[in-house]
C-alpha cells in the first residue's frame, strides 16, 4: 500500500503479548469518519457551483460508458461507476501550503503533541486536538493559538485513560470519548464537563463508538473474534441516541483481519499486512457500513438499518505475494526498533502468519457536509504515487473523478473549503495542520 500498510503498536495489556503489531492510526482502521457542522450560506452557493461541476465533469467523462448508471434491485439502489481515468481530475484545488498548522520540536508543552488520535473544527473556527499521549483535549484558535486545555489523564469525571476521539454534539457541545471504558464525556463550548454515558450492547461491554451524527446519534459497535491462526471480527452496529433505550440494528459485518498464535507460551498477535477491514460514516440520510474487501461501498436506512444503496466502481486487484509481506513485516519491526535477540524473536513469531485473500480495495473513506463521499485508492505494492489519490463521488453515489491531498496527511475531516489532518515527520514529531480546499 502507499504508506505504512503495516505498523507497529503497542502491547495490549490484556493480551500480555510478546509484541502487537497493527495499524496505528485508527482513522485509517475505519475511526469516526464524518462531516461538521458548517455555514449554510456557503453551503447553498457551493452546492450550485457543485450541480454545474458535477454536470460537466460527467459528460466530459462518461459520455459512452455506464458511469454512474444505476438501478434498483428489490427496494435497493445500485450505481455502477466506471474508474476514471488516470491522468483526470477534478476542478478542485488544495492549497500549495498548510493555512494552519499547529505543532513544534521544543517549546510550549501546548504545541508539543503525541498521539494525536483525532481533531475537529467547530462551528467558530475554533480546532479541537485530541492529544491522546497526555489524555487531553487541546484548543486552539482559527489561526493555531492555544486558548485552553479540556480534560487529564484520570478515571475521574472528565478525564480519560485512553482518550480516542472527539467531535461536534449538538447544542455547541463537545463529545469525547475513549476506547479502553468506552465512556463518552460531554463537555460545554467552555470547556466545562457535563457527564458521561456509555451506550449499553445487552453484553459484557458498552458498544464501541465509531461516529457521532449530525442529529447528536451515535454509532457503535461490539465485535466478536475467537480461536487461533487466522482470524476475522464480525461486528454488530447499532445506532443509539444518549437518552433512548431503542436502537437501530445493522447487523453483522466482517471487520478486520488478524493473527494469533502461541510461541513459547506466549501468544503473539498481529493485524495482517495489507489486511481487509471495515469503515463506517454518515453520509446525508444514509449510514455507510461498509468491509473494503471490494470496491462497494453499502450505506443504509439510519431509521431502520435496511441497506438502501450499493455503490460500486470498477477497479483493479491481486493478492500480496509472500515476498510483498515479509518486506512490509522487516519494514514495521524495523520501525519498532527491534534488534538482537528480541528481533529474531519476533521474526520467528510471525513467521507463520499467512497472507490475506488480496488486497483491500480501497484505503479509507470520509464524508464532507456537501454529501460527497471521498474514497481513498489503495495503492498497490510497486505503484509510485506521489500523493494520496482519492475517487470523489457525488450525493447519489456517482463517480465525478480523482482528486489529491497533501503526500503525509492523515485526513480526520473534509469541510466544504477545508482539510483537516495529522502530519508526522521523519523524526516522529507531530503536528495538526488545515489546508485550503477550493471546489
Amino acid at each position: 500500500m502507499d504508506t505504512e500498510p503495516f505498523t507497529p503498536y503497542r502491547i495490549p495489556k490484556e493480551l500480555g503479548c510478546r509484541r502487537y503489531l497493527g495499524n496505528t492510526d485508527s482513522k485509517e482502521r475505519g475511526m469516526v469518519h464524518r462531516y461538521r457542522m458548517f455555514d449554510p450560506v456557503k453551503a447553498a452557493t457551493l452546492s450550485l457551483a457543485m450541480a454545474a461541476v458535477a454536470s460537466s465533469f460527467q459528460k466530459g467523462i462518461a459520455q459512452d460508458s455506464f458511469a454512474g448508471q444505476s438501478r434498483d434491485s428489490a427496494g435497493i439502489r445500485i450505481v455502477e461507476n466506471v474508474r476514471p481515468a488516470d491522468d483526470s481530475r477534478l476542478p478542485w484545488r488544495v492549497g500549495q501550503k498548510p493555512s494552519v498548522s499547529i505543532g513544534a520540536v521544543v517549546g510550549d508543552e501546548a504545541y508539543l503533541l503525541h498521539q494525536v488520535s483525532d481533531a475537529v473544527v467547530l462551528p467558530d473556527g475554533t480546532i479541537v486536538v485530541a492529544n491522546a499521549g497526555t489524555n487531553e483535549l487541546r484548543v486552539f484558535n482559527g489561526s493555531g493559538v492555544h486558548l485552553a486545555t479540556w480534560g487529564r489523564e484520570g478515571e475521574g469525571p472528565g478525564e480519560f485513560v485512553d482518550l480516542t476521539g472527539v467531535d461536534t454534539w449538538p447544542g455547541d457541545s463537545l463529545v469525547a470519548w475513549e476506547s479502553r471504558s468506552r465512556a463518552i464525556s460531554v463537555f460545554d463550548s467552555r470547556g466545562m464537563f457535563g457527564r458521561s454515558f456509555v451506550l449499553e450492547s445487552g453484553r459484557d461491554r458498552p458498544l464501541e463508538p465509531r461516529s457521532v451524527l449530525g442529529d447528536g446519534s451515535i454509532l457503535g459497535r461490539a465485535g466478536e473474534v475467537t480461536g487461533e491462526g487466522y482470524r476475522r471480527s464480525r461486528e454488530t452496529y447499532q445506532l443509539r441516541r444518549a437518552d433512548a433505550a431503542s436502537a437501530v440494528e445493522f447487523g453483522a459485518h466482517p471487520g478486520q483481519e488478524s493473527y494469533l498464535a502461541m510461541r513459547n507460551g506466549m501468544p503473539v498477535l498481529g493485524i495482517l499486512p495489507f489486511g481487509r477491514s471495515l469503515w463506517e460514516s454518515e453520509w446525508g440520510e444514509l449510514v455507510i457500513i461498509t468491509p473494503d474487501d471490494e470496491y462497494e461501498i453499502r450505506a443504509y436506512e439510519r431509521a431502520t438499518g435496511s441497506l438502501a444503496r450499493i455503490v460500486r466502481r470498477e477497479y483493479e486487484n491481486r493478492p500480496p505475494t509472500r515476498e510483498e509481506v515479509d518486506e512490509a513485516l522487516d519494514a514495521a519491526l524495523e520501525r519498532a526498533g527491534l534488534t538482537g535477540q528480541r528481533l529474531e524473536m519476533a521474526r520467528q513469531g510471525y513467521g507463520d502468519m499467512p497472507l490475506v485473500e488480496q488486497f483491500p480495495a480501497f484505503r479509507m473513506l470520509l464524508t464532507d457536509p456537501l454529501d460527497h463521499l471521498w474514497v481513498r485508492e489503495a495503492t498497490l505494492p510497486g505503484v509510485d504515487r506521489p500523493a494520496p489519490l482519492w475517487t470523489v463521488f457525488d450525493p447519489e453515489g456517482r463517480a465525478l473523478g480523482f482528486i489529491e491531498t497533501p503526500d503525509g496527511l492523515t485526513v480526520f475531516e473534509i469541510g466544504a473549503d477545508y482539510l483537516l489532518g495529522r502530519v508526522t515527520d521523519d523524526v516522529g514529531v507531530e503536528s495538526v495542520q488545515v489546508w485550503r480546499l477550493e471546489r
